[in-house]
């Protein structure tokens, strides 16, 4: 079974960007879905931007299929829970729309493992 670390970390940092910890009068320089995602996928290796797209594809799969098993992966916290209030939906449709805005930022940037390795090798 998947551990799904990828997508909680995507979700932590999600939180994080959108500073929805923190009172609406004390947000300071909120970040929108799509910077998050650009500043994830620019930070995170390639192999960890393709584990975070298998996950949002495995848990949109079992949303499809009424399984909701894959709820318990967001611990009850308060920096987790909130997809709903926050954007007024599930976590489900929050993954459909950030799917392809990490597709688009991947090509953008031209990730690929040996891009990475190369990366990797010249920092040596």
């Amino acid at each position: 079974m998947r551990s799904y670390r990828q997508l909680y970390s995507f979700m932590c940092d999600l939180g994080d960007g959108i500073q929805d910890h923190l009172p609406e009068e004390v947000r300071t320089e909120q970040l929108s879905v799509e910077g998050v995602v650009i500043l994830w996928v620019d930070k995170k290796s390639y192999l960890a931007i393709r584990s975070l797209k298998k996950d949002m594809m495995a848990y949109l799969k079992k949303c499809d299929e009424m399984d909701y098993s894959l709820d318990a992966i967001f611990p009850y916290d308060d920096n987790l829970l909130f997809v709903l209030e926050r954007f007024g939906y599930e976590e489900s449709v929050l993954f459909s729309q950030v799917l392809p805005m990490i597709q688009q930022r991947e090509a953008e940037t031209h990730r690929s493992l040996l891009a990475d390795l190369v990366k990797w090798f010249r920092s040596l």
